[in-house]
């Protein structure tokens, strides 16, 4: 007989530099390392039964606002959201702070919604977790339990998930839900908070994400090369547009990143 886990079992996570936990995925994957808590099946509970916590989360280095069109896929709208750019075969890095809590509050973080058809296109996210899942039968969502958190004052209030895309990953916007749940150490109650993004996995070398690798994209190409080892973006390049050339991610625009672009190119 298969045995489903606990609802109390937590997510396993690591800290970056002391602070920063990791979660591993498949079309999305994030590289992890072992451990201080399992992953465990199903939803989290305490988004029913937590009391609602406003102000709690903040995403951190987001690639703008957007609005996607939900129209083919009936897909809530959620109006513009911030949303992180990617491609198909690439990593991108998405990142929530946590704020407001109180001294000795136990607190925990997740990434949710991974198996949510994407709301333009129906894209689906196919992922594993980060451990052997046989004898459960299915992929997990995340989730983690605030009996076994991390307590404000002590533990991070940085978090970071990065998110390899695989390369035959649907082009499409996500919709997921970065959400913190815990406890209060001034009542013993319970809380919850969540916030969305989107993440739009798009062309490699699409920088006005128009479906095509064209002469617009060259435009904006050249405005942003600025040589190799030159992470600044020049004058009439924004950041978000640096970001986007910098097709190597090497944190630079350079002859290196135009060679990539002229094999994405697609005509004009």
């Amino acid at each position: 007989m298969s045995r489903r886990p606990s609802a109390w079992q937590g997510l396993r996570t690591t800290r970056v530099g002391g602070t920063l936990p990791m979660l591993s995925m498949i079309v999305l994957v994030a590289v992890t390392t072992p451990a201080m808590a399992e992953p465990a099946w199903g939803a989290n509970c305490l988004s029913c039964h937590g009391q609602w916590q406003t102000d709690s989360l903040a995403v951190i280095d987001a690639d703008g606002l957007l609005d996607p069109d939900e129209s083919a896929t009936g897909a809530p709208d959620r109006g513009p959201l911030p949303t992180f750019r990617t491609s198909p075969d690439r990593t991108r890095t998405l990142v929530i702070e946590l704020t407001n809590l109180a001294p000795d509050d136990t607190y925990a973080v997740e990434l949710r919604r991974l198996r949510f058809a994407g709301v333009e296109n129906g894209g689906v996210l196919e992922y594993t977790g980060d451990c052997d899942w046989p004898e459960w039968g299915e992929q997990a969502y995340y989730y983690t339990d605030p009996v076994i958190a991390y307590t404000w004052g002590l533990g991070p209030t940085l978090f970071v998930f990065h998110l390899e895309v695989g390369p035959t990953a649907a082009i499409d916007y996500y919709d997921l839900v970065f959400a913190v749940a815990g406890r209060r150490a001034s009542d013993r109650s319970l809380f919850y908070a969540d916030e969305h993004v989107y993440v739009r996995v798009g062309i490699h070398g699409d920088l006005n994400d128009d479906g095509a690798v064209d002469l617009s994209d060259y435009l904006s190409f050249q405005e942003c090369l600025s040589g190799p080892g030159v992470s600044t973006p020049p004058m009439y390049c924004t950041p978000d547009a640096f970001r986007r050339a910098d097709l190597d991610e090497d944190e630079d625009v350079d002859l290196a990143d135009f060679a990539a672009f002229q094999a994405a190119f697609t005509g004009s």
